[in-house]
């Protein structure tokens, strides 16, 4: 078989593959469409994952970023919010429960706005430096059997002057809307 031959094939093979990862985040945002509505900040861009096998939104304008995480449905790391934040990703720098900053009111309820140091630049491996942190704000937002889980960064730690993401974070939670789940019909 001569290359061009061999090349043909594994493009063919490679074709479906292609087309699942094409396909993957257009299902993830039809199920985070289908469990909640937002605005998304005018200038920023929205990427759509999973993490941990959560569906999740990432909005974000430079460094700074939103994340919109839905947890507590099948495959998810954790199955209630309680469970979440006890975990080590509610945490902040030398495994201390995060600030609580204050209730807020988010899609109709009443939640705790939490706020967590994370590593934004880790030192080479066997070098020893410096880490550097920023500040994470999120909250909890209950919906039904699952929950939200709404965080905000930014990716340096000096301050951007040039924008203020806390005011496009604050408005983004003022436009959040956990939406219920649809009732199967009898």
């Amino acid at each position: 078989m001569n290359f061009s031959a061999c090349l043909s094939v594994l493009l063919l093979l490679a074709a479906p593959v292609c087309a699942q990862a094409k396909e993957q985040p257009m299902k993830i945002k039809a199920g985070l469409s289908e469990a909640a509505k937002y605005e998304v900040p005018k200038g920023w861009t929205e990427e759509f994952s999973l993490n941990q096998g959560d569906p999740q939104a990432l909005l974000s304008r430079d460094l700074h970023q939103v994340k919109v995480r839905l947890s507590g449905g099948e495959g998810s790391r954790y199955k209630t919010a309680g469970d979440f934040l006890v975990g080590f990703e509610a945490r902040t720098k030398g495994g201390k429960q995060a600030e609580k900053l204050g209730a807020i009111a988010v899609s109709g309820n009443r939640v705790m706005l939490y706020r967590r140091e994370v590593p934004v630049s880790l030192p080479l491996p066997d070098t020893g430096g410096p880490v550097t942190y920023t500040s994470e704000e999120f909250c909890v937002v209950p919906a039904g059997k699952t929950f939200f889980i709404l965080s905000y960064s930014y990716g340096d730690a000096i301050p951007d002057p040039g924008y203020d993401g806390k005011e496009a974070w604050r408005k983004f939670l003022n436009t959040f809307r956990a939406l219920k789940a649809k009732k199967a019909a009898k």
